[in-house]
């Protein structure tokens, strides 16, 4: 009963607690993000390493006056690991009043209250003087986001555990995230000077970054930073921490100088290269002087793997593919077993419109042998992707059926099935769809949409806005579903299910410029609310000004208003955006209302070329009785 009434002091992480409230504070590390583009080739996971949490129940004993050792036992718990010898915990009896507070306490803190919670523990850790108890009540404190309480609680469980050096992390971050720079200092500089004694000072200087962080007062963090390294000027590392530190604080030009000089320190550093290069690319000089480096540095240190890597990306996001690539090649001479240089050698190829060169690195790649770890199923669903690009069609399905589990696997299933249903085969496609496994409600809510899309596609409308009904019944606020929905509805001339969705999504995204161009965009082709269609329209261009898409809307609705002026000053200029059909079409018909005619026709010939079976402008072109 005991560990259960304390079970959070064993290290579990509150309810509703921010993802900073337990580990990332009491090491020093920033919570990581990840992002992505739908139509960007997935990437090649990572493994992290499980974050060690030492157990902490507290010590009580029970109302016998057992030892304490013997209290912990019971409740199958070890003294965390590291407490020193020489560390007493108190001896508590398990009084009904202690249990009742430690029973209310975690109670409080299920039912979303930690800061009632984190008030009882840290009375408690007063009162018995438990470290355990006072560690508890910091983490109820961060789950609050109580920074004052928190700082309070962290300090008492130093205090009381003061060879603990998670107490120490913790109450580090803490002061430094609230600008306590005396405190932070003194702790930090008997970090390094414990690095130092244990000849790991590059470390420690690496993990300084990530500390400081926090801090909202970045230019006192660079200021500390500067005091505590001036003894290790000549350490390469140090330097790289006050370069990525002055960076945070918004010095560009002393991040660039920090980074050279630790290329200067360690010439074949490939640690001060990299960061060079990148410090390199944010100034003056650019991506094209990044790029100048890196390949300096590498004529002088060939197996310098991480920095062709980076010189890669470099050269990829500069529109330089096939030098990428050469770059990609150099290393997996080297390395011909490297998946991650396999994947962006495919990558580079993908980009350079080289889908065989692309393919080629990711049979590579799924094909190296079974303890080579990587994400085989990432690959697989890449090269379905190429193959679908491509038009093989089967050879596509094919890529798509291997994915097996992971991320890639309701992507790929999607995919799979919309291919089964241009094949004619839909009711396979269907019964794929259904008999998969989602593991979470985005999964479910994918799988449903991409069965909606296969039944439009083949023309059945109305079952593809049940299936949407039915999923949005069990996922009523998930945003790809409300988009699906609303354009169902709208296909189906069901207006008020459209804007009913669409308006439920602007209240749950009120940033999503789909959202307000669809709205806007399906009364004003309508003809209705004209005034309400264009401020709708108007928001989606403030939040995405250059998106082809909504440009058009804006000169739509110009046009139903009889701006014809305007219209086609909008419609010309999304034209130049993305020359689809359906901007054509609309751009037509305000130039054919101006009188402009054979500008008209001509504009309307030159998409009917491109897109011959646009329905859009099969319409208008039929409309206006214009053969093609």
């Amino acid at each position: 009963i005991v560990a259960l009434a304390a079970g959070g002091c064993a290290g579990t992480q509150p309810p509703g607690a921010p993802p900073d409230s337990r580990g990332a504070v009491a090491s020093g590390a920033p919570a990581g993000a990840a992002d992505g583009s739908p139509r960007a080739m997935p990437s090649i996971p990572l493994p992290t390493a499980p974050a060690a949490t030492p157990p902490a129940t507290p010590p009580v004993a029970p109302a016998t006056g057992a030892p304490a050792q013997s209290a912990a036992v019971v409740a199958g718990r070890a003294e965390t690991a590291e407490a020193s010898a020489d560390d007493e915990l108190p001896l508590l009896e398990l009084t009904p009043p202690l249990m009742f507070q430690l029973l209310a306490a975690e109670v409080a803190a299920q039912r979303g209250d930690p800061g009632r919670a984190a008030a009882t523990y840290l009375s408690m850790a007063r009162q018995t003087l438990d470290p355990r108890i006072a560690k508890r009540a910091t983490e109820l404190a961060l789950a609050e986001r109580s920074l004052e309480r928190a700082i309070g609680a962290a300090e008492l469980w130093r205090e009381l555990s003061p060879q603990s050096s998670s107490a120490a992390r913790t109450a580090e971050s803490l002061w430094i995230r609230a600008g306590r720079w005396p405190e932070a200092e003194k702790l930090l500089r008997a970090r390094l000077d414990a690095a130092r004694a244990a000849q790991q000072l590059p470390q420690a200087y690496r993990e300084l970054p990530h500390a400081l962080a926090r801090s909202q007062d970045r230019q006192g963090a660079l200021a500390m930073l500067e005091r505590l390294a001036a003894p290790d000027a000549q350490l390469p590392a140090a330097r790289l921490a006050l370069a990525a530190v002055a960076e945070a604080a918004g010095d560009p030009g002393r991040a660039l100088a920090e980074a050279q000089a630790a290329m200067t320190l360690d010439p074949a550093s490939t640690e001060a290269a990299v960061a060079a290069a990148r410090y390199t690319s944010q100034s003056a000089p650019g991506t094209t002087g990044a790029i100048a480096l890196l390949r300096s540095f590498i004529a002088r240190q060939p197996a310098a793997l991480e920095a062709r890597i980076v010189l890669a990306r470099l050269l990829t996001a500069n529109g330089r593919p096939g030098e990428a690539r050469t770059e990609l090649d150099a290393a997996l001479a080297r390395q011909p077993q490297n998946p991650a240089l396999l994947y962006l050698a495919a990558q580079a190829a993908h980009q350079a419109k080289q889908p065989r060169a692309a393919e080629a690195y990711l049979q590579r790649f799924v094909g190296l042998p079974p303890e080579v770890a990587r994400d085989q199923n990432a690959g697989y669903l890449v090269l379905g992707q190429i193959a679908e690009e491509s038009g093989r069609t089967q050879q596509a399905i094919d890529w798509f059926a291997k994915v097996a589990d992971g991320d890639a696997l309701v992507p790929a299933l999607a995919r799979r099935a919309l291919l089964l249903a241009r094949l004619g085969r839909i009711d396979e496609a269907r019964a794929l769809l259904r008999a998969a496994q989602a593991r979470n409600p985005r999964e479910h809510a994918r799988l449903a949409s991409a069965e909606a899309q296969a039944l439009r596609e083949a023309g059945r409308d109305a079952e593809a806005f049940e299936t949407l009904e039915q999923a949005l019944q069990q996922i009523p606020d998930d945003p790809d579903l409300l988009y699906d929905h609303a354009m169902a509805a709208e296909r189906a001339d069901r207006i008020d299910v459209t804007e009913a969705s669409l308006r439920r999504l602007i209240a749950l995204r009120p940033d999503n410029a789909h959202a307000w161009n669809a709205l806007g965009y399906t009364l004003a082709d309508r003809n209705l609310r004209l005034d309400e269609a264009q401020a709708m329209i108007a928001k989606a261009l403030e939040l995405e000004p250059g998106n082809a898409h909504i440009v058009d809307s804006m000169g739509w609705v110009l046009f139903r208003r009889g701006d014809l002026e305007g219209a086609i000053e909008q419609l010309q200029k999304a034209y130049r955006l993305r020359p689809e059909a359906e901007i054509a079409a609309h751009l037509g018909e305000a130039l054919w209302k101006a009188g402009r005619q054979e500008e008209a026709r001509r504009v309307w010939q030159e998409a009917a070329a491109r897109e011959p079976r646009n329905k859009v402008l099969e319409e208008t072109l039929a409309r206006h009785g214009i053969g093609r």
